[in-house]
């Protein structure tokens, strides 16, 4: 029922690794062949890494932690496309499983509500003005109970109940929902991208508080440019920010 064309058609598991995104990219440069759709995943991520230099935190054998080569051929402009088509994907996956108060929170964390389940770790190789390939790195909180306060975490079984989900099932419909998200950008589907996009971004049209140059603001989420950077009217100013520029008080 989920069977892929090429994403994780070549599978590397293992107990223990720094990081799936080093590893990854080590693989791709020491063998001198690139595979698109290889995946590595790990047990026990030792030096996980997220946003803004942030560590990903997560139990050993309890949660879904992998990394993704591929090479989308998009130019540089368009480059976050990618965050949106991965993200989408969990998100379909997080539907497929009866979870449906899903959203995207900018720039690629993936919440349930107002709780965090996953995030998401993309580095672009760029060649010619274009996208030559990325190493896109995930984490899907799944059986994990317990966690530290730091993003008011949660996970799939803390919403949906029941015993330890299996792993390995979910990690093969979690690589078919992403592929089939890919290959809308594969086909240069961007309309159906970017709508379902700006459907589930976390807390779009709120009127809600954030830190701008190290003073509180209020404003309102509006969308993401084309090159990815974070939408906000304040005082009916339109205004775009990067990652570095704004911080979300909630």
């Amino acid at each position: 029922m989920y069977q892929r064309l090429f994403i994780g058609r070549k599978l590397l598991h293992l107990a223990e690794v720094d990081s799936t995104n080093t590893y990854i990219k080590e693989i791709i440069s020491k063998e001198n062949k690139e595979v698109e759709g290889l995946v590595v995943s790990v047990d026990k991520q030792v030096f996980g890494r997220g946003q803004k230099g942030s560590v990903w935190k997560s139990e050993p054998g309890k949660n879904l932690t992998f990394s993704i080569y591929l090479k989308p051929n998009l130019f540089i402009q368009n480059q976050f496309l990618i965050s949106k088509v991965i993200s989408l994907g969990i998100i379909d996956f997080l539907k497929n499983l009866g979870i449906e108060r899903t959203y995207i929170k900018w720039p690629n964390d993936i919440y349930i509500e107002s709780r965090k389940v996953g995030g998401i770790l993309i580095e672009n190789s760029i060649k010619n003005n274009k996208v030559y390939s990325s190493v896109v790195g995930v984490g899907v909180n799944v059986n994990q109970v317990k966690f530290d306060l730091e993003n008011n975490p949660t996970s799939i079984i803390n919403e949906l109940g029941g015993i330890d989900f299996d792993l390995k099932e979910l990690f093969n419909q979690l690589l078919f929902f992403i592929e089939k998200r890919y290959m809308l950008l594969k086909l240069n589907n961007e309309p159906i991208i970017d709508n379902t996009y700006i459907s589930k971004l976390y807390l779009i049209n709120e009127l809600k508080k954030f830190k701008v140059n190290n003073k509180v603001v209020k404003g309102v989420i509006t969308g993401v440019s084309s090159i990815g950077k974070l939408q906000i009217r304040i005082s009916d100013r339109n205004r775009e920010f990067d990652l570095k520029e704004i911080e979300f008080l909630e």
